[in-house]
């Protein structure tokens, strides 16, 4: 074997390894049951549709998000009661409202995501519009032609390239945010928060009731703060300390 083999052999080890250590070092980092969302921008929005323009670099501090949507037995355990129609202990507590899940997010020290962090988190660095490509994949999400009309526990389908699961379809997830029209076009390049007040709060992802082409990552929905469905859920986030920095 040539010395020039040896010599790139060794280099892909040692690349190899330092990658894994650092793959653990970031898994550490993360409480449990939650994915390291990084310091940097990612491509918000869509020019295709009205509440969604304009598309432009937006910057987050680093942040977690849960892995998967709060389940029904997590939550009965913390709020004492499951409002779901679809029950089972590992399927995604539904006809949540937003109240309770901000309420549930508080209870356990962590808090709903802002619509720009679930947006980052979902794409997980894709520009696609899903964010696994451009084409629906059965694969990755649950949807109306292929649910049987009803949730399914978590963590069925592929997770994204931050290891999240269900991001797209089964329910709904509830975020921070008042809803507003015209939000994208005046809200900061850095950190955006929420408009101050307004009627509805955002629900991102889609759900199982809906069509595949209806679960872009860019899709915005709005409802009322008090509004319970069956296929509304969420997840929940939690700040990075600066010290972990």
């Amino acid at each position: 074997m040539s010395r020039i083999l040896l010599l790139l052999l060794g280099s892909f080890f040692l690349f190899s390894k330092v990658f894994l250590q650092t793959s653990s070092a970031l898994e550490k980092l993360a409480p449990i049951g939650m994915v390291l969302v990084p310091v940097g921008t990612y491509i918000a929005g869509s020019d295709k549709y009205n509440d969604e323009r304009p598309s432009r670099e937006i910057h987050l501090d680093a942040f977690f998000v849960d892995r998967f949507e709060v389940t029904q037995k997590q939550f009965k355990k913390i709020m004492n009661i499951n409002p779901s129609e679809f029950r089972g202990e590992n399927l995604p507590v539904d006809r949540v409202d937003w109240y309770q899940a901000r309420d549930y997010c508080n209870k356990i020290g962590k808090r709903l995501p802002t619509e720009a962090e679930w947006e980052k988190s979902a794409r997980s660095g894709s520009t696609a519009q899903y964010y696994w490509g451009d084409v629906p994949d059965n694969s990755h999400a649950w949807h109306w032609d292929n649910s049987g009309r009803k949730t399914h526990p978590v963590g069925e389908k592929k997770p994204n390239k931050f290891g999240l699961y269900d991001i797209a379809g089964n329910v709904w997830e509830w975020t921070a945010d008042w809803y507003d029209q015209y939000y994208y076009q005046t809200r900061s390049s850095s950190n955006p928060k929420s408009p101050f007040n307004g009627k509805h709060r955002v629900l991102r992802g889609g759900s199982f009731m809906d069509k595949a082409e209806g679960l872009r990552v860019t899709r915005r929905n709005w409802d009322l703060p008090g509004a319970r469905f069956k296929n509304f859920g969420f997840r929940c986030a939690k700040n990075k300390k600066r010290k972990e920095n």
